[in-house]
């Protein structure tokens, strides 16, 4: 996956971060003990959302703990070691080792460096996760049929990456829900892939022009020559009706859904996060830079002196 759908951190509480970062450092140290070191840079922000979605889905019993590593020295909590975190992180490296080979096609190489660290991983996650395998495979293959007709509408290049991570989800994390819930959490992780198709697409405008690849944006509204401002101007009616309707839906689904694992946090991100991930996009005058997830400073300001009050207050009871 790609790295845009997260948090608003302008409104992200301490508790809300400490989850999605446990989650993120679960899913990370469980890819370790699976794959290797290596693989652990494929962990990212688009994955930990999909797992706090599961988490919704399933209500695992997770055990948290506090750890530290390489990437950060401080002491932060993780989810422990479980079946949960390791299917997660499975599906991660299924999902980043078919986008690395979709970035390869693309180029016209033979392989690229992610290629090679995936391929080994790879071949234990499709073992492990066989039926997932088979429906990323179909959808990137989908996808890749559409690239090369060079299909214009974004609203039938984006269906088979929505398709496909809702399909995706159905398949790992729905058994045993009843059909309601299913349909709805099914709409919602359609409409997340479809943010992240649509919202990658116009992340990469320049670059793909410039590389001359096929990109959904670039070939449903002509025009493009080099500048991003200016183009996103031209067609800011369309592109931000298709995206602001896409998130509109993601909304809807939230709406008759009730969360109880990640609440906070997946309203944050649903409600606020992609909304707020669109506006950047769009203002954007060049290509993203990775993005960072941590809790606004007045709100951690904020926690801290709560939490010096209620040791002090614990203290003076004792």
């Amino acid at each position: 996956m790609f790295g845009y759908v997260l948090p608003d951190c302008s409104k992200l509480s301490v508790r809300d971060f400490s989850l999605y970062r446990a989650i993120y450092c679960g899913i990370c140290l469980a890819t370790k003990r699976e794959y290797g070191n290596l693989p652990r840079m494929t962990v990212n922000y688009d994955i930990t959302t999909f797992a706090a979605l599961a988490t919704e889905a399933e209500a695992p019993a997770l055990q948290f703990g506090m750890c530290r590593c390489i990437g950060d020295v401080r002491r932060k909590p993780y989810v422990k070691d479980c079946e949960f975190m390791r299917r997660m992180a499975g599906i991660n490296i299924l999902l980043c080792y078919y986008k690395a080979l979709d970035d390869v096609l693309d180029s016209g190489k033979k392989s690229s460096l992610p290629l090679r660290v995936l391929k080994k991983p790879y071949m234990k996650a499709k073992a492990a996760y066989p039926e997932a395998d088979g429906i990323i495979a179909r959808g990137y293959e989908k996808l890749r049929a559409l690239e090369a007709a060079n299909c214009t509408s974004t609203d039938r290049a984006s269906d088979c990456f929505a398709g496909l991570l809702s399909e995706l989800f159905a398949v790992t994390s729905l058994g045993g829900r009843d059909e309601y819930y299913s349909e709805q959490m099914r709409k919602l992780c359609y409409n997340v892939g479809k943010f992240v198709y649509l919202a990658d697409a116009l992340d990469d405008v320049e670059e793909d022009h410039a590389a001359k690849r096929y990109n959904p944006v670039l070939a449903a509204y002509a025009g493009f020559d080099g500048d991003r401002a200016a183009y996103f101007a031209a067609h800011s009616l369309e592109l931000r009706f298709t995206v602001n309707s896409t998130v509109n839906r993601a909304i809807e689904c939230s709406n008759g859904m009730t969360f109880t694992q990640a609440d906070g946090l997946l309203r944050n991100i649903i409600y606020d996060g992609l909304r707020a991930k669109a506006d950047e996009l769009f203002a954007s005058r060049a290509k993203l830079p990775p993005p960072k997830v941590r809790v606004a400073k007045s709100v951690a300001k904020d926690f801290s002196k709560q939490m010096k009050a209620e040791r002090a207050r614990r203290k003076k009871g004792q």
